[in-house]
């Protein structure tokens, strides 16, 4: 259905165009065709900005224009905080001061929509709830509770119609950002489908609250090596998509630094232990807080520290992770290739891989001689964006979240502690990783499953002959020697698969007694164990060799 058509998306439609008329951004309507639109609609369009604004910049105009348009908006503008590839660094900055206030909805209504939620009344459920909210924002609102058997806990309720009315602004969102990318070349290097798509699926996600659950389930259990972590309790049995139940937690908000030291805490620990806790999540486990400011974290006594809020959270596949890592490990050898390789894999392909090559080295040259315990993640992503922008390529949108959530967290520990050195806290994980991804036994698993793929794809099973009508004649539409061809040929793709296995199989072992401490020893491996892990590699490359030589030779 034609957007323009429907009364109620016509109304809002011309409330957000006089919004942005508002706070000066009329022209920006006008060059995108969005005014024709409207004015064919029947609303005129008026080209005039209060002298209120005038002073401001436009990234805070643009900001105090998304907060008047309300929660689709304001969410937008928090995903958009986290493009750090698409938008300078002002336009970041104001973005991240987005503010989600709203006026608390009345008690009746809160318990009513509790009750809804939960199957029964409320005194059957909870012994008392406050009627004063702890929060309220655009899209919930947060009570304190205490269970039957005296537990407190937090109400985290989904306010009335909520859906349905982000659902109407996601609508106009997509007309909108259809329309920029058509009509404005200014606009279309910022993706503006895309992004909308993406917003999309995180702001659905976002307002089914038993997911916020699972993602902080998922990060207790992350984390439930570390002491001095707490992610708050889920209660399931009240928890579902329009309410999240958990543990109410005491403690002193990380923003608060008068109160820390007051209290006697240990600041620079606590940015210590913090970026240590997310750091933890990001490159091990690559489920991580994609939020991690000072308001997301509690500090309880003997310097512990509770996390907050997981509506929004990034994810790192295992090739992401070893992306970073090979791009980390190519710039302390000064490989440019390989980080020329990690760029054109983040570009989809999209861009000339000569051509990045050639801005690849001038990229590695500014990091020469740096240690690897002083090369700043964040910064490199930065540096390769740069990079990228300049042929109108973005990051995956993994990649940029977690360069976000590392300038975050950067905050976070400088806000605690003047001198906090992010990658310092970083290193020992780093070097772990490494340590882990070049043991070997993990390059011998590895290896085999290469080559068990490189056999898949150059030595397949052979497909049987069609029977025609010309060979109708014999039974089976095979004459004796097709059949013997056929049978020998499978006879010997079977032993040379058998050997390939073999060989792997000690690749593994071997790799496996490479880590004896008993016997002769060289740097740190067992002798006997490093000349078998390498006589069976020789193996397996010859077993590999002779199979490429008889298909080569169709053997």
């Amino acid at each position: 259905m034609d957007i323009l058509k429907t009364g109620k998306d016509i109304r809002r439609l011309n409330e957000i165009v006089n919004i942005l008329i508002k706070y000066g951004f009329g022209d920006m309507i006008r060059r995108i065709g969005l005014a024709e639109s409207i004015e064919k609609a029947g609303k005129l369009v008026r080209y005039q900005i209060s002298a209120d604004f005038m002073s401001m910049e436009p990234p805070e105009r643009m900001r105090h224009a998304m907060e008047e348009m309300g929660p689709t908006f304001i969410k937008l503008g928090q995903i958009l905080a986290t493009r750090v590839d698409l938008f300078a660094p002002d336009w970041i900055r104001e973005l991240e001061k987005m503010q989600d206030s709203n006026t608390a909805l009345p008690f009746s209504v809160i318990q009513a929509l509790v009750e809804n939620s939960i199957g029964k009344p409320t005194s059957e459920a909870f012994h008392h709830i406050d009627e004063k909210p702890l929060g309220t924002a655009s899209m919930a609102q947060v009570h304190r509770a205490v269970t039957l058997n005296g537990e407190e806990v937090v109400l985290k309720v989904r306010k009335p119609n909520i859906r349905e009315k982000i659902e109407a602004d996601l609508r106009l969102l997509h007309y909108l950002a259809s329309i920029a990318q058509s009509q404005s070349q200014e606009l279309r290097r910022y993706r503006p489908i895309e992004i909308v798509r993406e917003f999309e699926k995180s702001l659905l996600r976002e307002l089914d609250f038993s997911i916020e659950s699972k993602n902080a389930e998922r990060i207790a259990e992350s984390l439930k090596h570390i002491p001095y972590v707490k992610i708050p309790k889920v209660y399931w049995e009240w928890t579902g998509e329009d309410m999240n139940v958990q543990e109410f937690v005491r403690g002193i908000s990380a923003k608060n630094t008068k109160e820390l030291e007051a209290a006697g805490l240990d600041r620079q620990l606590l940015a210590t232990r913090g970026a240590k806790i997310v750091w933890q999540t990001m490159l091990v486990d690559g489920f991580f807080h994609a939020d991690p400011h000072p308001g997301n974290f509690l500090i309880l006594p003997r310097n512990r520290i509770a996390m907050l809020d997981f509506g929004m959270v990034g994810k790192l596949s295992v090739g992401r992770r070893e992306q970073l890592m090979k791009l980390t490990r190519s710039i302390v050898l000064q490989d440019t290739t390989a980080v020329a390789a990690v760029m054109l894999e983040w570009s989809d392909g999209n861009a000339d891989f000569d051509t990045i090559h050639g801005e690849a080295e001038d990229f590695i040259s500014r990091y020469y001689g740096v240690p690897l315990s002083k090369i700043n993640i964040q910064q490199v992503i930065a540096d390769a964006t740069d990079i990228l922008r300049t042929f109108n390529i973005t990051l995956p949108s993994d990649i940029a979240m977690f360069s976000k959530a590392c300038l975050t967290l950067e905050g976070f520990g400088r806000l605690l502690n003047p001198n906090f050195d992010l990658m310092k806290e970083a290193e020992p994980l780093i070097k772990q990783w490494g340590k882990d991804y070049y043991n070997p036994v993990t390059l011998a698993k590895r290896l085999t499953t290469r080559a068990l793929n490189i056999v898949d794809k150059i030595y397949e099973e052979p497909k049987p002959p069609i029977v025609t009508q010309k060979s109708a004649g014999n039974a089976n539409g095979l004459d004796r020697p097709t059949v013997e061809r056929l049978v020998k040929h499978h006879e010997l793709l079977r032993y040379r698969q058998t050997n390939v296995f073999a060989c792997g199989c000690l690749v593994v072992a071997f790799a496996m007694l490479c880590l004896a401490e008993k016997g002769p020893q060289l740097l740190g491996f067992s002798v006997i164990g490093l000349l078998g892990f390498l006589g069976s590699v020789g193996a397996l490359y010859w077993q590999l060799f002779l199979m490429w030589w008889s298909h080569r030779n169709g053997e």
